[in-house]
């Protein structure tokens, strides 16, 4: 299934574009610095016609990567552009406060060959992380998915989640993580409140709620709904380290099923609404379920931070800012740690 963000997906536009016989160049920001447009791993999609999508920066900057692109299509020889401008000029050309960047262009076949790019779309829409390392001299690529055995520059991106040039500078790693997505168990008031909040944060949102009297397309209109057991449910939506599980229904037949999946599944955040009280109970069923004093202390409970939320709304955004705390710091800590042990 494609969603408008795939339609101008520069990516799945290379591929479709290949596979459609078209002679196709793909723009990716390696560098940046000072104030940049868009950020090092960005991509521009070109083909033989200067026709093009995506974006590596604005202004007479795009105009000038088209232009480049189409001659490395006509010769199929990767080339890394280089673009900086004065402070009284930045505007102009779409480059803010004299920011720098530096662009790789290089062709789907000769240096990303087809069949590496459909494995990597491939991944991506199945919600794996993957690296790509490319030879910036030659514009020749790998594909690695997370978990298979690589060099320590792409061991580190799948850590950090952070695209960068190699070590030696020779080569470029981009990473692609699958987007933070929010399973919430419980078409409740909160619910209500949370959808919309987390999608304005940049969260995918499903709700999960058996009881058809809550789970109604009047009460949640336009919103990823289903109204069936999380246990039957999430074997077909199956969560992962980038989802955040909330359990907020205060009904542990519906809850804990959740919680037990979530904990196994190592989503970065699983939290479940309910008094220290409540929480004690909770932990002893989970225990009885066979999972370990050490998974369970994983779980936010109370959920979300304690802001002295009383209302829907209110309980909402202590359960957002909670999620959000869970996958900055979870990122913080990867990179010290990454930084620490790549290379040792």
């Amino acid at each position: 299934m494609t969603n408008d963000a795939d339609a101008h997906d520069p990516l799945l536009l290379a591929q479709a574009w290949s596979q459609q016989g078209r002679a196709v160049a793909l723009a990716t920001v390696i560098e940046t610095w000072g104030s940049a447009p868009r950020p090092v791993g960005s991509h521009l999609v070109i083909d033989e016609d200067g026709n093009f999508d995506g974006s590596v920066s604005g202004g007479c900057v795009e105009g000038a990567v088209v232009t480049e692109a189409v001659d490395v299509v006509a010769s199929g020889e990767a080339r890394v552009l280089s673009f900086g401008v004065a402070d009284e000029t930045a505007w102009q050309v779409g480059l803010s406060c004299g920011g720098q960047i530096r662009v790789l262009v290089q062709t789907v076949g000769a240096g990303l060959d087809l069949t590496s790019l459909s494995r990597l779309n491939e991944l991506h829409g199945h919600r794996r992380a993957v690296a790509c390392l490319t030879d910036l001299a030659t514009g020749r690529a790998r594909v690695f998915a997370e978990g298979e055995e690589g060099p320590d520059d792409v061991r580190a991106a799948f850590v950090t989640g952070v695209s960068r040039l190699a070590a030696d500078g020779l080569c470029f790693v981009n990473i692609y993580r699958p987007p933070p997505r929010l399973v919430i168990i419980g078409a409740v008031h909160i619910a209500q409140a949370l959808v919309p909040m987390a999608e304005m944060a940049g969260f995918s949102a499903l709700v999960i709620d058996p009881r058809t009297a809550f789970a109604t397309p009047e009460r949640f209109g336009g919103v990823d709904l289903i109204a069936d057991w999380p246990e039957d449910v999430l074997p077909q939506r199956p969560l992962d380290a980038y989802t955040a599980l909330a359990a907020i229904t205060h009904d542990p037949k519906i809850d804990d099923a959740a919680l037990k999946a979530a904990l196994e599944a190592g989503c970065f955040y699983v939290g479940a609404l309910g008094s220290r009280k409540t929480h004690d109970r909770r932990v002893e069923r989970l225990q009885a379920l066979g999972l370990t004093p050490e998974a369970i202390a994983r779980i936010s409970a109370p959920i979300g931070l304690n802001i002295g939320a009383a209302t829907p709304a209110e309980i909402a955004v202590s359960i957002l800012a909670d999620i959000i705390q869970a996958l900055r710091m979870r990122s913080v800590v990867e990179t010290v740690s990454a930084l620490g042990t790549v290379g040792a």
